[in-house]
């Protein structure tokens, strides 16, 4: 007769319950007898545990195995678990984006230097037409040139 429901499968094997530790990175996971050996719980992978259901364990975490414990008033293995490490898991899908981006930041940069050197090359045409000045400007110097060209001449 079972006490427990199952409230997670951790690497395939049913887990009745996780409970906080006695300390910070710490749990205690119970597994019934009925529905888990020893030899089911020693095979777990706790450095990388596949987690599936509702448990306290965090997800995407490894832990050490401090002590398994039986109690026959409950049929109950107690695992007592402390957090070793937390591992990344697959990271290839984030590489691919890794380089999109920077293929794109490097895109963007060679358009900026293009846009750069458009830039300089429109502000080096206004300084030669400021420098030659406007139409009217050349038309009067054109005019000032004439006049003092008539009066000199007399």
């Amino acid at each position: 007769m079972s006490l427990y429901g199952i409230e997670a499968h951790i690497c395939g094997v049913p887990c009745a319950m996780v409970m906080r530790g006695s300390a910070n990175g710490r749990y205690q996971a119970v597994f019934e007898r009925e529905r888990a050996s020893l030899e089911e719980i020693e095979a777990i992978n706790w450095a990388q545990p596949i987690i599936n259901g509702d448990t306290l364990l965090p997800v995407g975490y490894g832990f050490t195995v401090e002590d398994i414990s039986y109690s026959s008033n409950t049929r109950s293995y107690t695992v007592s678990l402390k957090v070793a490490e937390q591992f990344l898991g697959d990271v290839a899908g984030f590489q691919a984006q890794v380089d999109e981006l920077t293929a794109d930041v490097a895109s963007q940069v060679a358009t900026i230097q293009e846009q750069e050197q458009t830039i300089q090359a429109q502000a080096e045409a206004i300084q030669a037409l400021e420098a030659a000045g406007t139409a009217a400007q050349v038309e009067e110097k054109l005019e000032a040139a004439y006049q003092e060209g008539v009066e000199s001449n007399g």
